[in-house]
C-alpha cells in the first residue's frame, strides 16, 4: 500500500526479478529491445553544466552542508548513479510516448538539481484529489506554488509531536512498531513512502511498473478524508458536502480518477510526485527505511548514502512532509507526473479552477482568515 504506507502489491513490485537469471534480456524480442534502447537513450547520463540558480556550498549565502555541490553535479542524475540498471524501464510500453516524455523530464530535473538536492519518488493514485485540493487551499492561504505539484500534507499541527525525521524514527520504535507500523494513522498524518530512483525496482515497489495504476492504501476511506479537509477548514457539513461534490465533478472533467470518491475511473490512475529535498535537510526530513517503515540502519544516515555514487535501484525512504518545508522551494521542490496524459497536460487549468471554486466558497462563508489559522494550527486528524 504505497500511499503513505508501503504494502506488497505483486502487480506493482518487480521484487528481485531484475537480478534473476530468468530475467535474461535474450528472451525479449530484438525489435522491442532496439526500441527500448532508443527510448532509454534519452535517459542516459550526460555532463550537466550548473546553471547557478540553486543554492550551493560554493556561493554566497549558501546553506551549510557536508557535501560538495560540484562533486554532486559531476556524479550526475541520482537515478543513474553507481551503474544503476535501467532495465525496470522495460515495464513502460515502447509506444507510450507520454510516459517516456515524463520519465525523460524526471531525468532532466535530476540533472538540473543534482548539485544541491537529493530526490525521492512517491507513487500514489487514490489520494490525488485530496493532494490537489490541499494544493489549492495552500495556494489560497499559504502562498504555496501549486503550478507544478500538489501538496500531500496541509495541517501544521499534525506535526506537533513529530518535528523531524529523528522524532519520526523515535516514534516508530516507541509507538508504531507494535501498532500497525507505518499503517498507523499518526504515522500516515506526517510521512510519505518513497523510493530514491525513477528506475527503482524495490523492495515492494517498481516505480515504472506502478506508473499507470499508481499505489494506494486499501484501508483508507478517502471520501471521508476529503470531507474532513473541508470541515477542518471551518466549513459545516452541508457546505463540505457541496464542495466535495463540486471537487469530484471538476476532477472528472479533467480526467482525474475519482473512483475512491464514488466517481468514475480514468483508466490511468497513477501519479508520481518527484520530491527534491535540499541535501543539508535530507536527514531532517527523511530516513532510510525497510518495508513497513522500519529503520534501515545500513543506509543511515540517509544523506551519506544519497550523496554517494551508489545505485538506488533498491531502497525505500520515509519522507516527513512538513507543509512549511514543502511550500518553500528553497528547501523542497516538487514536480508531479500523471499517467493520464489528459490530466497531466490540463493540470494547471484544473488547479486554477479548483482555486476559484475554493476561494469563492471561503469568501461566501467568510472563512478565509479562520481557515488560514486552522491550517497553521488545527486539531489532530488522520492523514491521507
Amino acid at each position: 500500500h504505497w500511499l503513505g504506507t508501503p504494502g506488497e502489491d505483486p502487480a506493482a513490485s518487480d521484487s528481485e526479478s531484475e537480478v534473476d537469471a530468468g530475467d535474461d534480456e535474450s528472451r525479449r524480442p530484438p525489435r522491442i529491445l532496439m526500441a527500448l534502447s532508443r527510448a532509454l537513450g534519452s535517459l542516459g547520463r550526460r555532463p550537466v553544466e550548473h546553471d547557478g540558480s540553486s543554492a550551493s556550498d560554493e556561493g554566497e549565502g549558501a546553506p551549510a552542508a557536508s557535501y560538495s555541490a560540484a562533486c554532486q553535479r559531476q556524479l550526475g542524475p541520482q537515478s543513474l548513479r553507481g551503474g544503476a540498471s535501467l532495465r525496470p524501464m522495460r515495464h513502460i510500453p515502447i509506444e507510450d510516448a507520454h510516459a517516456w516524455e515524463c520519465f525523460s523530464d524526471m531525468r532532466r530535473n535530476e540533472a538540473l538539481n543534482a548539485g544541491d538536492f537529493a530526490v525521492f519518488y512517491h507513487s500514489y493514485s487514490s489520494a490525488a484529489l485530496i493532494y490537489e485540493v490541499q494544493a489549492a487551499l495552500g495556494a489560497l492561504l499559504l502562498r504555496f506554488d501549486a503550478r507544478r505539484a500538489p501538496l500531500p500534507r496541509l495541517f501544521a499541527s499534525d506535526f506537533a509531536e513529530t518535528s523531524d525525521a529523528n522524532a519520526l524514527m523515535g516514534r516508530f520504535v516507541s509507538d508504531f512498531s507494535d501498532h500497525h507500523r507505518d499503517h498507523n494513522v499518526d504515522f500516515r498524518k506526517v510521512a510519505l513512502s518513497a523510493m530514491c530512483s525513477f528506475a527503482a525496482r524495490g523492495p515492494e515497489l517498481c516505480v515504472p511498473m506502478a506508473w499507470r495504476a499508481g499505489y494506494s492504501c486499501r484501508d483508507i476511506h478517502f471520501a471521508a478524508l476529503l470531507r474532513g479537509v473541508f470541515e477542518a477548514c471551518g466549513f459545516d457539513a452541508d457546505a463540505s458536502s457541496h464542495l466535495f461534490d463540486a471537487a469530484v465533478a471538476l476532477a472528472e472533467k479533467h480526467d482525474l480518477d475519482t473512483t475512491a470518491f464514488g466517481g468514475n475511473p480514468s483508466g490511468h490512475a497513477g501519479h508520481i510526485l518527484q520530491i527534491f529535498i535540499r541535501r543539508d535537510l535530507v536527514d531532517t526530513l527523511a530516513y532510510a527505511a525497510k518495508p513497513y517503515g522500519m529503520v534501515d540502519d545500513e543506509r543511515t544516515p540517509l544523506s551519506h548514502w544519497l550523496n554517494g555514487d551508489n545505485s538506488f535501484n533498491c531502497g525505500q525512504a520515509r519522507v516527513l512532509a512538513r507543509p512549511g518545508d514543502f511550500a518553500d522551494k528553497a528547501r523542497v521542490k516538487m514536480f508531479a507526473f500523471s499517467a493520464s496524459e489528459t490530466f497531466h497536460r490540463r493540470r494547471a487549468a484544473f488547479q486554477r479552477k479548483m482555486q476559484r471554486l475554493l476561494g469563492k466558497a471561503l469568501s461566501e462563508h467568510s472563512l478565509r482568515q479562520e481557515a488560514s489559522e486552522r491550517i497553521r494550527a488545527t486539531a489532530a486528524r488522520g492523514g491521507a
